[in-house]
């Protein structure tokens, strides 16, 4: 089997996108929630959406293509 190799040094699409949205939000979680259902207002809650949320939403960013590279097994 191959391993891939990125073209840049950039995070990938959907790492700088899950990452960005996760904190976005928690953060909207957290100044909202306290007063729409504070039994849901934790900061642990706010964490947990977050990254479900960022899995979800990561889930259909599209990534760059990397390029395949040559194994040497001696």
């Amino acid at each position: 089997m191959q391993l891939a190799k990125q073209l840049s040094a950039l995070p990938t699409n959907k790492l700088l996108t899950g990452g960005g949205v996760a904190a976005g939000v928690s953060a909207a979680w957290s100044e909202v929630m306290p007063s729409i259902a504070p039994s849901l207002a934790g900061p642990g809650m706010a964490a947990l959406v977050g990254a479900f949320v960022a899995y979800a939403v990561a889930y259909w960013v599209p990534d760059r293509v990397n390029t395949a590279q040559e194994v040497s097994y001696i």
